[in-house]
């Protein structure tokens, strides 16, 4: 079965015009922001009007600022913000009745166990961001039939090249093509639409890196 058109092949980096400049050059067309409070008070809208990107945006851990977040989601036209489980539940309240208005979906990431992030969803009306890196890293591997079931609750998709019981946590997916293109080929299956994220570590965010992502999207995504 082939991956739908509305799949879209994403990078994951701060906001900074020279990694920016790398993932466009490249040939991508989307970006997850990697935020904190220092990366806040730099002039992001500005950087990133500079590109034809589509935006998700992390939310910072170090600080929380919903307020903030929902309007540099509006100034960036950001399609999603994801947010780590990691909230009280007076947090969450806020976080719902700050987006309830806009456009900008909000996601909430798996860390440990999914099924607590499935509590707040439940609660909140909230999207699933999946993390195959942190679920092959919490069931210790790939079970196809769970897997299915867990992306079809997906509005984002976190993906790195790990393969449980290796050592490439947090490296692009074409680092391991064959397992990435098998998650790829499961998460089609369920008709997911939306951006898959390579979320590479910062050593790894290089052009070169990037243009090896490009492509293998390239190759992979038609012959799926």
């Amino acid at each position: 079965m082939g991956i739908p058109e509305s799949i879209v092949m994403a990078a994951k980096c701060a906001p900074e015009k020279e990694i920016l400049g790398y993932i466009h050059r490249a040939g991508l067309n989307a970006v997850e922001l990697y935020l904190s409070r220092n990366i806040l008070n730099t002039p992001i809208v500005d950087i990133c009007k500079e590109f034809p990107l589509r935006y998700a945006l992390h939310a910072p851990e170090d600080i929380f600022d919903p307020e903030g977040l929902a309007t540099l989601a509006g100034q960036l036209g950001a399609e999603t913000v994801i947010f780590h489980d990691i909230y009280w539940e007076s947090e969450w309240d806020h976080i719902a009745d700050v987006f309830s208005s806009r456009k900008a979906s909000v996601c909430v990431e798996n860390v440990g166990s999914i099924i607590s992030t499935f509590r707040i969803m439940r609660r909140y009306g909230f999207r699933l961001c999946l993390d195959l890196e942190h679920l092959q890293i919490e069931i210790g591997g790939v079970f196809e039939d769970e897997f299915r079931r867990m992306m079809s609750k997906a509005g984002h998709v976190h993906m790195t090249g790990y393969r449980f019981g290796t050592d490439l946590w947090h490296t692009h997916m074409h680092q391991s093509p064959e397992h990435s293109k098998h998650l790829l080929e499961l998460l089609s299956g369920t008709g997911y639409h939306g951006m898959v994220v390579s979320e590479a570590r910062t050593d790894l965010q290089r052009e070169e890196a990037f243009r090896g992502l490009s492509e293998f999207s390239r190759k992979v995504l038609p012959s799926l």
